[in-house]
């Protein structure tokens, strides 16, 4: 039982920091070579741990399986993993003392457990500075298209959006009222321009043949009140020459709070997606 353990534990922290390099690094390999790397690392590390040797080979092993399809990016992959297992391993080495009368079971996965926390927050603290410190990339001219209609827009991605569609987890982006007028059914902008903000109110006052186009969105207003929108889902949206992923479309009623004089703000996923696409 306890080989398994350090198994899983191994495989579970491994993945955590493949994962690490392959997001910071925009490299984007698939996730099945990532998991098949980390558990292989991991047996291996449980089976020969009384060798020297044995970190060394484990972590070239790792680095071979995980990016094999990525050549190209390898002495990045290299760093940036080295890089996370240095941050995880000092970040155990400062909590290490709390554990002394711990038994070893217990010690390892809650050492697994705060090695991924960490490297969580450090990937989207990282993430976030990139956006804070790329403003001038940041402004991009689209294409959206919803209900058939096709509307050039000009976006701004805000690091502080991560308002998602509780359903589908899909990135929800907002866009001025005024720019989408005209792109709409009219019945359908005038019905979603009236809309009050809240749950229960209004539902029967949207036409009910776009129904399927639309969901309930919760977000948090400036007073940190919970109050309800509608999230139109669009068809296709085109930043780039690169389609952004499915997701909705709130409609706000001011333009000119947009940063850059942009006509919207879209989820701040949509840096990560564009990005990696790019250095593909």
């Amino acid at each position: 039982m306890y080989a398994e353990v350090m198994i899983a534990t191994n495989t579970f922290f491994n993945y955590t920091v493949l994962a690490f390099a392959n997001r910071i690094g925009w490299i984007e390999n698939q996730k099945r070579y990532l998991l098949l790397s980390a558990f292989t690392a991991g047996v291996v590390t449980v089976i020969f741990s009384h060798h020297v040797m044995t970190l060394f080979f484990t972590f070239f092993l790792m680095i071979g399986i995980a990016f094999w399809k990525k050549r190209s990016q390898i002495v990045k992959a290299i760093t940036l993993t080295l890089l996370a297992s240095i941050f995880a391993g000092g970040l155990l080495t400062a909590i290490a003392p709390m554990y002394t009368n711990s038994s070893n079971t217990f010690m390892i996965v809650n050492f697994a457990l705060i090695a991924t926390g960490g490297l969580y927050l450090l990937t989207k603290h990282v993430l976030h500075l990139n956006i804070a410190h790329s403003d001038r990339e940041l402004l991009y001219s689209s294409n959206v298209t919803l209900f058939g209609n096709t509307k050039e827009l000009t976006l701004f991605i805000d690091s502080g959006n991560e308002c998602k569609e509780p359903l589908s987890n899909a990135p929800v982006h907002f866009v001025a009222a005024e720019v989408l007028q005209g792109v709409l059914p009219e019945s359908l902008f005038r019905a979603i321009s009236n809309w009050e903000f809240e749950k229960n109110v209004g539902l029967d006052k949207l036409p009910k043949e776009y129904a399927s186009k639309l969901r309930l969105i919760p977000i948090s207003t400036i007073q940190k009140e919970k109050a309800w929108v509608i999230g139109i889902k669009y068809e296709q949206w085109i930043v780039n020459d690169l389609a952004l992923p499915k997701g909705y479309i709130v409609m706000t009623r001011v333009k000119d709070k947009f940063p850059h004089g942009a006509d919207g703000i879209l989820h701040s996923s949509s840096y990560f997606y564009l990005k990696k696409r790019s250095v593909k």
